[in-house]
């Protein structure tokens, strides 16, 4: 509970019966600036929990009353934990740890409502588990006397679930377990070992262990395989009779070194006129996975394909991502193309799409693109070649000029490739730049995306469009006072676009630029799917949906099937009605969210075992965040995040600052705030938590009044909250 909820319960547990206004419990608790302006909602909480009655504008303490709700309950690791109200403006409720029951991290309980006749404060008893998050856990199998116990991976999910003694596993082995009797009191669960993943050490295992973690579906269906294998793998001549021939083209795709699936192909051409017009092939899917098949089935399962260091966890069948649906060099494919036409300035003039049959003239990667363009004599490519690439960097800064200039933002944030060795172990991670190469595919598929969705609209089809609402004004407020502590100004406006623009603009060559940049996406909500269209706030874009990447994305094949019936004149009728579209985008956005979990918990995990050798080394860094229990620190070039805790501080007792929204030492004022630069030491890594902890490293330690370094230690000034 917030210290100034604690204060206003003590204020009116001294008033007794009687009420005090919004303005009356302002003045007596003397508040000021940020607290002050929390009032109204803070009010609006203890009376919403039951802590409080209003009436005509005078608050007094309720009498306890027994109230029941419904939530998501979440354990922290000292055993108590909190319940996640359905209503999303309401704060979470403490349940103490004597409260928990039977529940379990992430099940949907029922609970009943109390107030604290001790000190007034509300708080939460789980009275049933309505619903249970997890039905098999991963853990490590130990034998233990007759039997056997796993002790889950994530230990926040409880103690060891008995299981009958397997002497052919190994004890410390990775295995899958199914929960038959859930803990209760001081009974135990059981359960039974369902899969043996592996050794703990097996890089492979911790894959395994993330896609069970998150319920990935990881096997196709034997029909939606042998619906595969039964794809012919050369395309049919009749079907080619019945397309536009590109086969002449130079249509070339531009990937990743590592990439296996090219679902997209470029060429251009400069015009007697100066304009451009751009052709964008894109692996016709839709002609292999046809709607309500075993192929469709699987692949609308899993809505995306899920990208690991080293390894992908594919939407479509092998035969089909990395095969027939390839956009492979050399090799003739049905795509389905966008033929743009762009004026000088980057303005697109007309557009057609049609399906067709093209033959990629080469597999370039991002690498010799951006090398090409930077020294094109240099770059080992033939003379057309090299000449088109150069003609499409033209179009795409004058694409991108066009978004810059109706205020599209661009956040080109520094990424870390985590090195792996053969057996799939991480050893190094390093910083990758985005270079021109990204940059100029990025442009033509969102030019052609732009211009699908523009298309169907007009014509009146209903389609999932990708959709990014404007970000809550609470966040940008967050944001401006951050730019501020860097020395920035952000004026929140009507033209916020511009505004944000002009702040990364200004913040480009600051220590504080990728500070700034992450906490923009903070701040930004999460683009999603959706038939209803409300633009698209990241891109300034008015009409926009995915259409680039139909071997990896389910959307994007639906969108290709729509195209296809508005290209041949079919009744809209034929297509998914509304409700059917909201349902998909519900579901092909919880997909999304789900694997970009997913990809972060190994991510997190690769960079942790890295990290794990290098305990007690020293790195630069800037601070990133700041918490009542101490700060994070992301570190320079490889940008791994880690805390220092507040206990770890030497000199001095430090407190929160939720206004300054800074650490700072109540004898010294020693202040920590984002976007300090410190030196950090590694000092623990722990796995199963995806946590490094760091230690502070300092050339002159803050010294106690004696001469010697005080205890480090943290006290509750009075502005500290709960624990979370």
């Amino acid at each position: 509970m917030q210290p100034i909820e604690q204060k206003i319960i003590d204020l009116l547990s001294r008033r007794k019966m009687r009420s005090l206004t919004r303005r009356e419990i302002a003045e007596r608790l003397s508040l000021r600036g940020g607290e002050r302006k929390l009032l109204t909602k803070i009010l609006g909480q203890l009376v919403h929990n039951g802590t409080l009655q209003e009436r005509s504008g005078g608050y007094r303490l309720a009498p306890q009353q027994k109230r029941t709700v419904e939530g998501i309950f979440s354990i922290a690791e000292q055993g108590y934990g909190f319940l996640r109200l359905d209503d999303a403006g309401q704060e979470d409720l403490f349940i103490p740890a004597r409260y928990v029951g039977a529940a379990m991290d992430g099940d949907r309980v029922l609970a009943s409502c109390h107030i604290s006749t001790r000190d007034r404060r509300s708080y939460a008893q789980v009275m049933n588990v309505l619903q249970r998050a997890h039905r098999r856990l991963i853990g490590f199998y130990q034998p233990r006397g007759k039997g056997g116990q796993v002790w889950p991976l994530e230990k926040k999910l409880g103690g060891a679930i008995q299981v009958g003694r397997q002497p052919q596993i190994n004890p410390g082995d990775v295995v899958e377990v199914e929960i038959e009797r859930y803990a209760r009191g001081e009974q135990a669960a059981s359960g039974r070992i369902v899969e043996v993943l592996g050794a703990a050490d097996n890089p492979q295992v911790d894959i395994e262990t993330v896609i069970r973690s998150h319920d990935l579906p990881h096997q196709f269906s034997a029909e939606a395989l042998a619906q595969a294998a039964s794809v012919a793998e050369n395309i049919d001549q009749a079907e080619v009779a019945r397309r536009v021939d590109l086969r002449q083209l130079p249509l070339v795709t531009i990937d990743g070194e590592t990439a296996r699936d090219f679902d997209d192909a470029v060429a251009l051409e400069k015009k007697a006129d100066g304009g451009f017009t751009l052709w964008v092939s894109i692996a016709d899917v839709s002609h292999y996975v046809e709607a309500q098949t075993p192929l469709d089935a699987d692949a609308m399962e899993r809505g995306t394909s899920v990208y690991f260091p080293g390894f992908c966890l594919p939407m479509l069948p092998e035969a089909l991502s990395n095969g027939i649906c390839s956009l492979n060099p050399e090799e003739d494919r049905l795509v389905m193309t966008a033929e743009l036409s762009f004026d000088q300035s980057g303005q697109r003039l007309d557009s057609k799409f049609y399906p067709a049959v093209m033959c990629s003239q080469a597999r370039l990667t991002y690498t010799k693109v951006a090398a090409c363009l930077e020294a094109p004599e240099e770059s080992g490519l033939d003379e057309t070649l090299t000449s088109q690439l150069l003609l499409m960097a033209e179009l795409a800064k004058a694409l991108s000029g066009m978004r810059r200039a109706r205020g599209s933002l661009d956040m080109d944030l520094p990424e870390v490739e985590i090195l792996l060795d053969e057996s799939g172990a991480p050893f190094d991670l390093v910083k990758i730049e985005r270079n021109q190469a990204h940059r100029l595919i990025e442009e033509f598929m969102l030019a052609a995306n732009e211009a699908v969705a523009d298309y169907l609209t007009r014509q009146g089809w209903g389609l999932l469009y990708r959709i990014h609402e404007e970000p809550e004004l609470e966040k940008l407020q967050d944001l401006q006072q951050l730019a501020a502590e860097c020395g920035v100004g952000l004026v929140l406006g009507k033209k916020l676009q511009q505004a944000l623009q002009q702040l990364l603009a200004d913040i480009a060559e600051k220590p504080e630029a990728r500070l700034i940049n992450q906490q923009l996406l903070r701040s930004l909500k999460q683009a999603c799917y959706s038939p209803f269209n409300a633009g698209h706030f990241g891109l300034a874009a008015d009409c926009y949906c995915h259409f680039t990447s139909p071997i990896r994305r389910y959307p994007d094949l639906t969108v290709h099937r729509v195209l296809k019936l508005a290209l041949a004149g079919k009744a809209k009728s034929v297509s998914l009605s509304e409700n059917q579209l909201v349902k998909l985008g519900e579901e092909t956005s919880a997909k999304e969210r789900r694997a970009m979990q997913a990809e972060r918990d190994l991510t997190e995990l690769r960079r942790c075992q890295v990290m794990q050798d290098r305990v007690g080394e020293v790195f630069a860094g800037t601070i990133s965040s700041v918490a009542e229990f101490g700060f994070f620190v992301e570190l320079d070039e490889i940008y791994v995040d880690g805390l220092v805790h507040v206990r770890t501080l030497p000199g001095d007792y430090y407190y929160f600052d939720p206004a300054a929204v800074a650490l700072i030492g109540e004898r010294r004022r020693t202040q920590f705030r984002v976007g300090m630069r410190v030196k950090v030491k590694v000092a623990k890594v722990e796995l199963w938590r995806r946590r490094i902890d760091f230690n502070l490293v300092a050339e002159d330690q803050p010294k106690s009044a004696a001469g010697s370094e005080s205890h480090p230690g943290h006290r509750n000034s009075g502005k500290q909250r709960r624990p979370a």
